[in-house]
């Protein structure tokens, strides 16, 4: 009776190992991080658990979270991993040109036990029809890019030429030109206080609340110390779609020009400008063109072209890239290509991988293009470097990959690869502070 009393803990003890590390690791079967994704049709964020072994998601209880405002279209984690910015860019409502932006602000969120978000406190930007938002490489400034500065006494546009506005568009309305709205971050509440220009004043003397940039602009990429947007045009030159460089004050987060004129990229578009981990090159998509031009940054921001730019995008079968990241190490750049914007119904939209050379030449990795969900919106490497995600706007969902770290190729995840989440998702973030 003894042996067979052991005989049955034994079997006991194969089963539950069996259980255990067939399929995965009971050890290593966790939490890697949490992934949020701002949803513009009912103003929310969807956040979901990853799971470290497949890169399953999971719903976080209370999910899908109010985004604060309306029309969130980006969010920012803190260094900390303890705060999440959402941007809400606000319903806009146009009238003789001139368009304004109801519920806009940026919130602030804390991130609790299992990624549970509470709302904390909101901030309004300087200017109007804020786009983007990014932080210093330490955390401690937020700068938020805006359409339009507040140059005009807050119109931001009209049929004809007024008082600051020093801008014309495609259909000529006139203007203010963008700028960028600069908070210092306290660390420990999360807390943004509005920086002034020390450099500029107003009519009245005054110090300035903002600091203002170039003619309508799309994009922009804070990195080591400096501040690169990328404008639509520039009313002196007549040069279009062109990145000027700012310095940044890494100890008063102030703004200060470097150049005299813009940098010309020779794209025919821009989507989104992007870097590599370290920020020493810079990468832009140019859906009309369907290229990835790419640039060292020199001395004072300067820009200079790397031999072998633009590489074209066409392993793409959808085209029209709208995002991009790279991978922790820098090796691999993928895109999100959001596919034809006419039509009826969701268009089939991909991602295209491409190897970094030491002297930042892209080619294609081997197996791209790569099926995503219909029109994403964000790509993201999760904080493990294990997986690829986007966030699609047409499919409402978000669609994971596996991430080879050898080869750069993704491949499908184990039992399921896409998520259904908040309506019309515009961006993507993910918080590797679990604990």
């Amino acid at each position: 009776m003894k042996f067979k009393k052991y005989g049955q803990i034994f079997l006991a003890l194969v089963v539950s190992l069996g259980l255990c590390f067939g399929l995965t690791s009971c050890a290593n079967d966790f939490t890697v991080a949490f992934l949020y994704v701002t949803g513009s049709f009912q103003n929310q964020i969807g956040a979901f658990k990853i799971a470290n072994n497949t890169g399953n998601l999971s719903a976080i209880p209370g999910s899908p979270f109010g985004s604060g405002g309306s029309n969130p279209i980006r969010a920012l984690v803190s260094t900390t991993g303890r705060f999440i910015y959402v941007l809400n860019a606000g319903a806009a409502t146009t009238t003789n040109g001139n368009t304004t932006y109801a519920g806009a602000n940026i919130t602030v969120y804390s991130v609790g036990g299992n990624g549970v978000l509470a709302p904390q406190q909101s901030y309004t930007s300087q200017g109007f029809g804020s786009i983007r938002m990014a932080f210093n490489a330490s955390g401690t400034f937020l700068y938020v890019l805006d359409e339009y500065s507040p140059a005009a006494g807050g119109a931001t546009g009209s049929p004809t030429d007024l008082p600051g506005m020093s801008c014309v568009d495609s259909s000529g309305v006139f203007h203010p030109s963008g700028d960028i709205t600069v908070f210092s971050v306290d660390p420990n509440t999360g807390r943004l206080s509005l920086v002034t220009n020390n450099q500029l004043q107003n009519a009245q003397g005054t110090q300035l609340t903002y600091f203002p940039v170039g003619c309508m602009p799309i994009d922009f990429k804070v990195t080591g110390a400096f501040a690169l947007t990328a404008d639509t045009y520039d009313p002196l030159t007549g040069n279009r779609f062109t990145i000027f460089p700012y310095q940044i004050n890494l100890t008063t987060g102030q703004l200060t020009t470097t150049q005299n004129s813009e940098f010309v990229t020779g794209a025919a578009s821009i989507s989104a400008i992007g870097s590599n981990t370290g920020g020493t090159s810079i990468y832009l998509l140019d859906p009309v063109g369907n290229n990835i031009w790419y640039y060292t940054v020199g001395a004072s921001g300067l820009l200079q072209n790397i031999n072998g730019s633009p590489t074209s995008n066409s392993p793409s079968t959808s085209g029209n890239p709208i995002q991009l990241t790279t991978d922790s190490k820098s090796t691999f750049l993928y895109v999100a290509n959001d596919g034809p914007s006419g039509g009826v119904g969701e268009p089939s939209s991909d991602i295209t991988g491409y190897t970094i050379a030491t002297n930042g030449v892209l080619a294609p990795v081997a197996g791209t293009p790569w099926g995503t969900g219909s029109g994403p919106q964000c790509i993201i490497e999760d904080p493990s470097n294990q997986y690829i995600y986007t966030a699609d706007f047409n499919s409402s969902t978000v669609t994971g990959h596996v991430l080879d770290p050898n080869s750069g190729e993704l491949t499908d995840m184990r039992n399921q690869t896409t998520y259904a989440t908040v309506k019309s998702p515009t961006w993507c973030v993910a918080d590797g502070h679990t604990d």
